[in-house]
């Protein structure tokens, strides 16, 4: 038979008749080697079968039906197969008998069918990353509830739920749901968790809440929840059969857990009238322990009512007097009592506790309940009897629990001791010597998990499930962290803990997984008897459905135990069937699909494999393939790009590979490269495949001739063909290999033809790199200035300035003191827009410092920043380097910064290298830089180094410049490791003085928020033209006509003279818009420019930083004149028609005024106000960043000179020291250039080696003049003899005020009278 026929769409289930074959099965032939009958090779056919429409299970409710028998599970392992057709009435019938291995191809191509059906119909979300995302239960079961699903068609059999298959959806009446148990509200819940289950009838949550609010009303309607309540007969509680049916059919789909057992235990005892009845409650006892054996809960439950069946039925036995649940309230009749006295017997009772006692042994905390009853009943017993077997039964009973760790050890050793004196009192005390010897060890157990188990039981006892889970995984975690060498690893106690855990949360996959892996470890290093994972994974996947970790790790243990293939294809059709795989994403069912063509490729090539094997193996896996390939295709369009690890591919590869059909799996290594084509990975995989292939060959070929190997043609292949790929995301590594396979295996001709094609491709990969790197350059420069503002204005809206410290660049001139005149009427368009350049492009570009950065470890303690440097040369361009001792001192950790995230990649090829005899371990240092702000204003380096030093050592601090805007306060610092970073982060928050609170975060460039504020909303106008003498508030109450004026902002000059331009922030766009009609009017004498407000560098100039003081020690001098001061240009006031007054206060300023240089622009005005302060009161403080500078003018001439001799060469940042001297001097120095990238070659200084400035002291009255000017005063400047100073060759008097001959006249100063004159003060 041919095997494409399986999977014809011409033969699909509906249309062909199954054929007749002979039912005796053909005797296994040894397998021969053989290539594939399959006509196509590639696994990626194109023509699939088209997936026929099944419809999953529903609930819905009815009101009116006969029972009708449901159809089958597919646990039941009655399924439809490829060749049957469901009967119209819903019953299956069965396939003509068949060969085992046709039955076999038959199966596979239904199991087909129903996987793509059960897809189809699941939603599942749309995600790009389709195999990358991992899921837990706790992602999934949200997922459940919005899976769409089609609406089949069931019916409520007598009011209660029935699970029915059919065609196509159908309607069903609706009954109106009433009862006084329950709220309106919570019957409308009811009602709307029926019609959802309806269509989503795998909806896990929804099946819960269903059954808890019909459970609750159940409780409220018999009273059991209140005692005041007068109670009903459960019988007439009018939602009974729905509690029930909603129960029966959640345990057809899930497990019920513990609780819903439970519940479900108490409820049919509440019912219970009959001995069928109870015969059925304790079959349902049964089914709840067999499901969760290790309850506590549900043996006593199982337990109590064994007890309370015997005390009816035997109310005359004093053994049980006492013990367990009292009788059941309703009157039993003597018939009852004979026939229950048949049916539960006392062996039975005691075999119920026996059990429970041995299942829950290890439960540490609560054992001690089944357990005590269990020992009463024994004693009871004794009590009766006296037999000296059971005597000795009790003793061993006895010691074995006091050598099993529990809470109530003490307890048991106490009835330990009655028991002993009773029956043995002769041996009392050599009995309870040994016996206390013998529980030691328990007690001690005991009590190293004391503290765990109270933690467990406290989260327990306040209903907290979070604490609770976290407790448990504390818990674990220590267990597993135990020695094994020192044998303080105890597995039957880690795993009764696993047990008890995923008791309390088995929906949690995690636990389950880790579970088996405890499991899995124990059978592979110690092999005990009697372990098996198999059961586990069993109640894992029946608990969590949806994981597809745990249904391939169940078919793997069932691999492993030697199960028949009818029961692994059973476990592969369950985990498919139910479409809850797809809520968690194309993965998890990628997961099962593997799991189940490995397994199919090892059984079809056992030793005792027959061909009917391997032809189930090469249909199954095709099938898995073409399946997978479709149902992405269906779910995500032209988005899904297959599996990105080709895992199905890969085993099918292999299994052509085994069945030597060579020429297939070439060709579907050639169909991969479509889409994997960009992988290194692959292209290194596909050439060892070929190497292999080719050893295997070659090998065979030449070994009995004698002649050479032939040359590996195909591999050679294989590599020139990777490196021709443009878009290969690591082509230097197959360059490489190409190197290295041509010089091992490749004769000369082919070797120096590689050497050519190596140094071509190298070529076209450097220009590649290049472009990237100009691509990400572009980038950066694009959103360098949005990411440097957004920093701005998360600072600014912590502060609560968002509006006047928002994202506006500062002048970068911020003394220009440009006073020219306009005249009315006149708009002033060019002025400000030419007052500021642009800033230079690459001053915007932003170095990806976070991603750009390795980590590296355990260098030699000699390293040096060249040795290093000539090392990682060939990763790329190194920006900077930084070397930093272990405190240990034998060995050195480096933080080394990239050009681009490329250059980390191949950096990290250097990992566990040796580097000068050392294994250096190499590791991207991203998540180790926090973004720190709101921060006191005076903070340096120094006070970020002690906030942050306890969290780990620290790389570097840097703060930013404040060239552009002096107001930017915040700054990075970069830890060793991001485990030390991210323990910093529990600092966000923090007080920080006055209102402050820190704001501590992970830095990550690649996460930028929008812009927004008035600008980028559309709510800020701009002004040009704007009278010199307009206020804010003249503004505002001229704007306000148009809506609510947020802020107006009035950019001022040096000398706090208007600009002449404004900006106006409204509350709505519209009211910005409507303000525009402001423009080209009168205001002020001034004809108005109103347009709406642009990022534009130019116009969006604030103010300079000058900090002042109230009042000055003299009247200042008008605006000209102080602009003039302050920008080193006095000489223009020394003309002869500048008047006398200005000139005298013009030096008296100047005498009083101080230059501090070197200063980095790093540094904000608090700091160094912090600094200058102490010597005397400031009248005003003027940051110059792009002069390297601060300008200082202080209220006296003897504070100013006290700061000239203090301040000279004070440390203001780490390497750089201040230098004092004259304006004039300060504005001689260029805005810093930073160079922290690494120079080879010659090269500019680095920022920190900044020219020192020439010492200055300040000039005073009568004091000698030399060639030079005073503080702000040029050389032949006020009050200098020379022709600069008298155009017309005459001296300037002025009262003998300032007198070129001065210092012929009169006596000069020295130092000492300098000194002097500030001392006297």
């Amino acid at each position: 038979m041919d095997i494409n026929s399986l999977l014809s769409p011409q033969e699909t289930p509906r249309e062909t008749p199954t054929p007749t074959l002979s039912a005796k099965p053909p005797a296994k032939k040894p397998r021969k080697a053989r290539t594939s009958k399959v006509a196509q090779p590639s696994p990626l056919a194109n023509t699939t079968l088209p997936p026929p429409t099944l419809p999953h299970n529903a609930v819905v409710q009815a009101q009116h039906g006969a029972v009708s028998p449901s159809t089958m599970s597919p646990s039941s392992g009655n399924r439809l197969s490829a060749t049957s057709t469901p009967p119209a009435d819903g019953s299956h019938t069965k396939r003509q008998p068949s060969t085992p291995g046709m039955d076999t191809l038959a199966d596979l191509a239904s199991m087909q069918h129903h996987q793509q059906t059960a897809r189809a119909n699941a939603g599942g979300l749309r995600s790009d990353a389709i195999y990358e995302n991992p899921t837990s239960s706790a992602s999934v079961l949200p997922s459940l509830r919005t899976m769409p699903r089609p609406r089949a068609s069931s019916q409520l059999r007598g009011g209660s739920f029935d699970v029915n298959m059919s065609d196509g959806p159908a309607s069903t009446p609706s009954r109106r749901l009433s009862t006084s148990a329950l709220s309106e509200e919570e019957l409308q819940v009811v009602a709307q968790s029926i019609d959802y289950l309806s269509s989503n009838p795998f909806a896990y949550e929804s099946h819960l809440q269903l059954i808890n609010l019909l459970h609750r009303g159940l409780l409220n309607y018999t009273g059991s929840q209140s005692s005041s309540a007068a109670p009903n007969d459960a019988h007439d509680y009018d939602l009974l059969q729905d509690l029930q049916s909603a129960r029966q059919v959640m345990n057809s789909r899930f497990a019920m857990g513990e609780d819903l057992w439970a519940d479900w235990i108490d409820d049919q005892i509440l019912l219970a009238r009959s001995l069928d009845d109870r015969i059925s409650i304790m079959e349902l006892c049964q089914k709840a322990v067999d499901e969760e054996s290790n309850s506590a809960k549900l043996w006593l439950k199982y337990g109590n009512f064994m007890l309370s069946l015997y005390q009816n039925a035997n109310p005359q036995d004093q053994r049980i007097a006492d013990i367990g649940e009292a009788p059941t309230s309703h009157e039993w009749s003597e018939e009852d009592r004979m026939m229950t006295r048949e049916v539960f017997t006392w062996p039975q009772v005691i075999n119920v506790w026996e059990r429970g006692t041995q299942e829950t042994s290890l439960r540490l905390s609560d054992s001690h309940l089944v357990w005590d009853t269990y020992t009463q009943l024994l004693l009871r017993e004794l009590a009766s009897s006296s037999l000296q077997e059971l005597i000795a039964r009790i003793n061993y009973h006895f010691i074995t629990r006091l050598q099993t760790p529990h809470a109530a050890w003490d307890q048991t050793f106490q009835a330990y001791s009655n028991f002993i004196s009773q029956y043995d009192n002769a041996s009392y005390e050599y009995t309870m010597v040994t016996a206390n010897r013998l529980g030691a060890e328990a007690k001690d157990k005991w009590s190293r998990r004391e503290t765990f188990e109270a933690a467990v039981s406290r989260a327990n006892q306040r209903a907290d499930r979070d604490a609770e889970l976290k407790a448990y995984g504390d818990y674990i975690e220590w267990e597993l962290g135990q020695s094994h060498k020192k044998n303080a690893f105890d597995f039957p106690l880690t795993s009764a803990l696993y047990q008890r855990a995923v008791l309390r949360f088995p929906a949690n996959t995690e636990l389950w997984e880790g579970y088996a892996m405890l499991l899995y470890e124990e059978i592979t290093y110690r092999q005990p008897e009697g372990i098996s994972v198999h059961p586990i994974l069993e109640r894992a996947t029946r608990h969590c459905p949806w994981s597809g970790t745990l249904w391939s790790q169940h078919l793997l243990a069932a691999e492993t135990s030697k199960l028949p293939y009818s029961d692994i294809e059973d476990i592969k059709h369950k985990a498919t069937s139910s479409g809850l795989l797809d809520a968690g994403g194309m993965e998890e069912v990628l997961k099962v699909n593997t799991a189940w063509c490995g397994f199919l490729r090892r059984r079809a090539f056992h030793q005792d494999s027959t061909d009917e094997e391997m032809d189930v193996a090469e249909v199954g896996i095709r099938s898995a393939i073409e399946d997978m390939e479709t149902t992405g295709r269906h779910k995500y369009g032209k988005e899904y790009q297959g599996d990105p690890e080709y895992r199905l591919e890969k085993i099918y590869i292999r299994y052509l590979t085994q069945s030597r059909n060579w020429e297939s799996a070439r060709k579907t290594w050639t169909s991969l490269i479509l889409q994997r084509g960009d992988s290194y990975d692959f292209w290194i995989r596909y050439y060892i495949w070929e190497m292999n292939m080719w050893s295997t060959i070659a090998y065979n070929e030449n070994s009995s001739s004698g002649i050479g190997l032939s040359k590996p043609v195909e591999a050679t292949k294989v590599l020139q063909q990777a490196m021709k790929r443009p878009k290969l995301d690591w082509p230097e590594k197959i360059i490489e290999l190409y190197q290295y396979h041509c010089e091992d295996n490749e004769d000369s001709q082919e070797l120096q033809s590689s050497l050519f094609q190596a140094w071509k491709a190298k070529r076209a990969v450097q220009k590649r790199r290049e472009k990237e790197a100009m691509e990400a350059y572009e980038a950066a420069q694009a959103g360098a200035l949005q990411q440097q503002l957004q920093a701005q204005q998360d600072v600014a809206a912590t502060n609560g300035d968002s509006v006047n410290i928002g994202k506006r660049k500062r002048e970068e001139d911020l003394a220009s003191g440009d006073n020219k005149k306009i005249k009315p009427g006149v708009a002033e368009s060019t002025e400000t827009q030419a007052e500021e350049q642009q800033p230079s492009v690459p001053s915007l570009l932003k170095r990806d410092r976070e991603n750009a950065t390795v980590v590296v470890k355990n260098l030699p303690a000699s390293t040096t920043e060249q040795r290093l440097r000539q090392y990682f040369r060939d990763c790329g361009t190194i920006n900077s380097l930084k070397l930093t001792p272990e405190a240990d001192g034998l060995s050195t950790t480096a933080s080394i910064e990239f050009d681009s995230k490329e250059d980390v990649l191949t950096a990290q090829t250097k990992d566990m290298k040796l580097f000068d005899g050392n294994a250096i371990e190499v590791k991207v240092g991203s998540g180790s830089t926090l973004y720190v702000c709101n921060f006191p204003p005076t903070a340096d380096e120094a006070w970020m180094g002690k906030k942050f030093q306890k969290y780990g050592e620290i790389v570097d601090i840097r703060f930013p410049s404040l060239r552009f805007n002096a107001h930017r306060r915040f700054c990075y610092v970069q830890f060793k490791s991001s485990d030390d970073a991210q323990a910093a982060t529990e600092l966000d928050g923090e007080d920080a003085g006055g209102e402050l609170k820190l704001l501590v975060k992970i830095s990550d460039p690649t996460h930028k928020q929008e812009r927004h504020g008035a600008l980028y909303e559309g709510r800020e106008v701009y002004l040009a033209n704007l009278a010199w003498t307009a206020t804010k508030a003249d503004v505002k109450k001229a704007f306000s006509k148009y809506g609510k004026v947020e802020n107006v902002r009035i950019p001022t000059k040096v000398n706090g003279s208007s600009r002449g331009i404004g900006f106006v922030a409204f509350s709505t766009k519209d009211e910005a818009e409507a303000a525009l009609e402001m423009n080209l009017t009168m205001f002020k004498n001034r004809i108005l420019n109103v347009s709406m407000a642009t990022n534009d560098m130019a116009k969006r100039q604030a103010n300079p930083i000058i900090t002042s003081s109230s009042q000055r020690s003299t009247v200042s001098p008008n605006p000209d004149l102080a602009s003039s001061i302050t920008n080193g240009n006095a000489q223009d006031m020394a003309s002869p028609t500048a008047p006398a007054e200005s000139l005298n206060k013009v030096h008296e300023i100047q005498s009083r005024t101080l230059a501090l240089m070197n200063i980095p622009d790093t540094v904000n005005d608090a700091r160094i106000r912090a600094l200058a302060e102490p010597y005397g009161e400031l009248v005003q403080l003027l940051l110059r960043p792009d002069h390297q500078g601060a300008i200082l003018e202080y209220k006296d001439v003897a504070s100013a000179g006290k700061a000239a001799l203090g301040l000279e060469g004070q440390e203001i940042a780490p390497g750089r020291n201040i230098k004092t001297g004259s304006v004039a001097d300060m504005k001689q120095l260029k805005a810093e250039h930073k160079i922290d990238r690494i120079v080879v070659g010659s090269g500019k200084p680095s920022a920190a080696l900044q020219p020192a400035a020439p010492i200055r002291r300040p000039n005073q009255l009568g004091a000698r003049r030399g060639g030079k000017g005073g503080l702000g005063v040029k050389r032949a400047g006020v009050g200098l003899s020379g022709d600069r100073a008298k155009p017309h060759g005459g001296d300037i008097d002025r009262g003998g005020v300032m007198n070129g001959d001065a210092e012929e006249n009169g006596k000069a100063k020295s130092n000492s009278d300098f000194k002097a004159m500030f001392i006297k003060k």
